[in-house]
């Protein structure tokens, strides 16, 4: 598709691997034209290329549209990168057990697993030139695989990615049908040194342990190596398909 991307959009670009992302893309593609949507713009980094930075709130679905009234009708982006995710906060921890299971967690995972990337995606269908060739990553998880489940557990957070895998299939279904030139595919970054991984790193080998900029490395890599046939599946970071 468009292994060497001029145009990319980077969604939850203040996250570690969001920002990493940033990152590698700019000391990749020094020509590159980069839109970073971020819940505060005011964190993000400053990069060695020009960015067009934008606010969004990945929970209001009024904030995703105004955020992609920015760009021009009918862009032309050749990636987009969906960066976001939750498992936990301050006062919220990954269920161990069903009795843990709480209504307002669940809600809150599907809100920001499941519901904020689909209309994400669903707006910038919308927006996006539909000739153009598109490729669109999605952070996902191995843990919100069925079949790849042998421990059970946070169950939030598995269920609400899973639902997100089985959109991400969806859309590819209906992009195929209508002869659409996008790709969009579940991404499974690996244990990451971020925020979200922060209060589990201790039970993690260090030879298991990556860098942010590892992995959007691999991630960037498997970006380039897409093919339209490729599209609704789920990537590890090494760029190896594993079964939703």
């Amino acid at each position: 598709m468009t292994p060497t991307p001029r145009k990319v959009l980077v969604a939850g670009a203040s996250g570690g691997i969001g920002q990493a992302f940033c990152q590698q893309l700019a000391a990749q593609f020094p020509d590159i034209h980069l839109i970073r949507l971020a819940r505060d713009t005011d964190v993000l980094l400053p990069l060695s290329i020009a960015t067009q930075d934008i606010g969004f709130d990945l929970t209001d679905e009024a904030s995703m549209i105004s955020a992609l009234q920015a760009l021009p009708a009918k862009a032309e982006i050749d990636w987009v990168f969906i960066a976001t995710g939750w498992l936990h906060d301050n006062t919220t921890q990954p269920e161990k057990t069903w009795r843990n299971l709480e209504a307002d967690h669940l809600l809150r995972a599907f809100t920001l697993n499941t519901i904020g990337p689909a209309l994400l995606v669903k707006h910038l269908l919308a927006t996006l030139n539909p000739k153009h060739p598109t490729t669109i990553g999605v952070l996902s998880a191995r843990v919100g695989s069925i079949s790849d489940n042998r421990l059970g557990g946070w169950h939030s957070y598995r269920a609400s990615k899973a639902a997100l895998n089985m959109l991400i299939k969806n859309f590819a279904i209906e992009c195929n049908r209508m002869k659409r030139p996008t790709i969009i595919v579940g991404l499974q970054p690996g244990t990451t040194a971020t925020a979200l991984s922060a209060p589990f790193q201790r039970n993690v080998p260090p030879e298991h342990l990556q860098t942010t900029e590892f992995t959007a490395k691999h991630l960037l890599n498997v970006m380039q190596t897409l093919q339209l046939s490729d599209s609704g599946q789920l990537f590890d970071f090494k760029g190896l398909p594993f079964a939703p």
